[in-house]
């Protein structure tokens, strides 16, 4: 939904950024700021500063930063409207509903967010204060679940009835139209509508931010003809794929231990959480897919799998590594005993037992060589190669050639051969992945050439004190500074691909009539690097700040117009150096093919002088 600017300025200046920050992280105050360990990335020496004068943060370390509101969004990985309403609520602003905001709310989307979440809380009720419901409370505590952890992950159950949920809707005057887009009845051939989950134990299936999404349910009956477990259909709040089951429980634990535990199912993860080892994860039956690790990537880097110790988890365990170190995580398993799944195993052994082997997991090139024994393929030549290969195979899905080098030496040394031997065969592998995907890929579009340039400028090419100190003045003096340097430069004369942009911003909104303000800039861009480019700017100081005063003794400037002209000295020097050697190449191709070099003379002779007299010259 759309929400107007004013009233996100009215939540804004209503939150206090080192309260809401300090809520989640520890915080000192150091002179007129606050400092903290960044929660973005790992760190030793706190290098995360939170100004309550700009209501703006700053890590120096990992270059995150922002406001209230983009703070919220990255931490809680919510988006920008979850982000300010979280905001409104703590603040207690309500937020208007306009006639078009009645329309979003409206929207399908939100529709099916609403009756997921009633049929889930019909399942809970359901399981606790019905007699038939008794049957599917008794399953659940019969697999050790308590009360306690039913109610945290709002386990129900599904009456053993075709239309027990249609009622239920009819009631609560609930679509039936909707109730078949989020999967929760079907259609009949005679166009009348059944229960999609009947007599079932009740798994809801949360998205990140705690909204039911979608259900997996349990077979109870025997004579239920379905498969053991089903879940949800597709839909466009729930694709299994994207979403991991528990994450939303165990995000927290996740950054706390920097590392996720990654079961099958929804029974593992349930009793493994019971048990008090809070960063579990499932992939829900499914393999392991490449969206779900991008989630996984947004909390840890390290991933440690627990399979089942059949030869089914084995191998599904072996897809994940590869998959894994294909998108530059970190990963290790555990190797449960012969017959055990991870709900079995503390069951039976406790939470001690498998934290100490979570403790003791093993890397992927030993549990790929433990896959391969349990086949007795290491008791001859033929086998030990064929393992070696696939070890090798599987480092060469890693990206970082550092980390390939390092896992070569280790197999190297494990199985006494010639890490010679061993990088040829690693170069083999990725050299054949490449023409692979050259092969694959030649019907793409080609990217411009000029688009590379600007994507490597924002990564590679550090920003020039000029351009840095004129947007920081522009920030710092607003309209009054831009009215002064608006006539002296246009946007080309920036050579930084972020300056630029940001240049052009402040131009529009002066056009425009808006305020100069940094957490509206912040707020009116999803660029990550635009929004870090202000945050740096807001905590950092002017470069070149240093004058003179009448008697000759150099000071620090504080006046934004002041920096401001030095700033626009600054850009036009470099331009007139650039012109100049520009000028001189010209100059000496021309001499070299006999050409008339007065005009180059000229030119040279009048950059020269302007160089010259912006030494002492003050732009009025």
């Amino acid at each position: 939904m759309r929400i107007p600017t004013e009233k996100i300025e009215e939540i804004r200046n209503a939150t206090d950024i080192v309260d809401l920050i300090g809520s989640f992280i520890p915080l000192k105050k150091r002179g007129k700021n606050y400092v903290g360990l960044c929660p973005f990335h790992t760190e030793k020496t706190p290098s995360f500063n939170v100004s309550p004068e700009r209501q703006m943060y700053h890590c120096f370390g990992c270059g995150t930063g922002g406001n209230a509101i983009t703070f919220l969004m990255e931490y809680e990985k919510v988006s920008f409207v979850e982000a300010v309403r979280s905001l409104a609520d703590k603040a207690g602003i309500s937020i208007p509903k306009s006639s078009q905001d009645q329309e979003d709310i409206a929207s399908e989307q939100e529709q099916l967010y609403e009756l997921t979440r009633e049929a889930g809380l019909f399942y809970y009720n359901y399981l606790n204060e019905t007699t038939e419901g008794k049957f599917a409370l008794e399953y659940f505590h019969h697999r050790g679940f308590s009360d306690e952890i039913i109610r945290t992950f709002g386990l129900g159950y599904s009456p053993n009835s075709w239309k027990a949920l249609i009622d239920f809707a009819a009631e609560k005057n609930l679509s039936i139209e909707l109730l078949e887009k989020a999967g929760l009845v079907r259609k009949r051939d005679d166009g009348s509508y059944h229960d999609y989950f009947r007599g079932r134990a009740m798994f809801p299936i949360f998205s990140t931010t705690g909204r039911v999404i979608g259900f997996g349910a349990r077979k109870l009956y025997e004579d239920d003809p379905l498969g053991k477990y089903i879940n949800s259909p597709e839909t466009i709040i729930y694709n299994k794929s994207k979403i991991l089951y528990g994450i939303y429980n165990a995000k927290e634990a996740i950054r706390e231990k920097d590392s996720v535990i990654l079961v099958e199912g929804y029974a593992d993860l349930i009793s493994v959480y019971q048990v008090g080892i809070r960063n579990v994860v499932a992939s829900s039956g499914t393999a392991l897919t490449q969206e779900q690790i991008q989630l996984i990537n947004r909390y840890t880097k390290k991933i440690i799998i627990v399979y089942d110790a059949d030869s089914a988890g084995s191998k599904a365990a072996l897809r994940g590594v590869d998959l894994i170190l294909e998108n530059d995580l970190d990963v290790s398993v555990v190797s449960l005993p012969e017959g055990e799944d991870p709900d079995s195993f503390v069951r039976s052994k406790g939470g001690k037992a498998l934290e100490g082997l979570v403790e003791n997991s093993i890397s992927f090139i030993d549990f790929i060589a433990q896959s391969y024994e349990r086949e007795g393929k290491l008791q001859t030549p033929e086998g030990q190669a064929q393992t070696v290969r696939a070890i090798v195979q599987t480092i060469a899905k890693m990206k970082d050639e550092l980390k390939r080098n390092f896992y070569i030496r280790q197999v190297a040394e494990k199985y006494r051969l010639y890490e010679s031997t061993l990088v040829r065969e690693l170069e083999k592998i990725i050299g054949g992945s490449r023409r692979t995907i050259r092969e694959q890929n030649t019907h793409l579009i080609p990217i411009a050439a000029d688009d590379i340039i600007q994507n490597q400028k924002h990564t590679k090419q550090e920003i020039p004190n000029g351009e840095r100190d004129l947007l920081h003045a522009i920030l710092e003096g607003g309209v009054e500074v831009l009215k002064l340097i608006i006539d002296s430069i246009t946007p080309e004369d920036f050579t930084h691909p972020l300056t630029k942009t940001l240049f052009i911003r402040l131009l529009n909104y002066f056009e425009e009539g808006k305020p100069i303000d940094h957490s509206v800039l912040i707020d009116n861009t999803n660029d990550l690097e635009q929004q870090r480019l202000i945050a740096e700017i807001a905590f950092s100081k002017y470069q070149l700040s240093k004058g003179w005063d009448e008697s000759g003794i150099q000071i620090e400037r504080a006046d934004p117009k002041e920096i401001a002209i030095d700033a626009l000295n600054m850009i036009r020097r470099k331009i007139l150096e650039r012109l100049t050697a520009e000028n001189q190449r010209q100059l000496q191709e021309a001499s070299q093919c006999g050409e008339d070099v007065l005009p180059y003379l000229e030119r040279h002779r009048r950059f020269i002088q302007e160089l010259m007299e912006l030494k002492t010259k003050i732009i009025k």
